[in-house]
């Protein structure tokens, strides 16, 4: 079981970095629009035009990597926990059962 927690984790803290990674992309692209459009004059349009759709091409690459790895890390992860029910139906069984009586003391308590 507690492998199967670290790699939740594991999975979740994965999860977060992407997020964070993603967000810094796109707001390094948006600067780097503002900047674009600021600075740039008829001259140089095409050149900023070209630029800015490889920054755009770039991060969307990233973009789709990262989701795919999300989701191998994610689908990893339900296998595992589908293979541990599998594996150990009682001790399942008990989890849930313990889990359900802790909430039902709650929510009793609760009222």
């Amino acid at each position: 079981m507690e492998l199967h927690t670290r790699r939740a984790r594991r999975v979740a803290r994965h999860g977060r970095d992407a997020v964070e990674d993603i967000g810094s992309e796109l707001r390094s692209l948006l600067n780097e629009l503002e900047d674009a459009l600021s600075t740039s004059t008829s001259a140089d349009a095409a050149a900023r035009r070209a630029q800015i759709s490889d920054h755009l091409n770039s991060a969307r690459s990233r973009l789709n990597n990262t989701h795919a790895a999300i989701r191998q890390r994610a689908s990893d992860t339900f296998d595992a926990a589908d293979a541990y029910i599998h594996d150990k139906p009682w001790q399942t069984i008990a989890l849930v059962g313990g889990l359900a009586l802790v909430a039902g003391v709650l929510l009793a308590r609760a009222r």
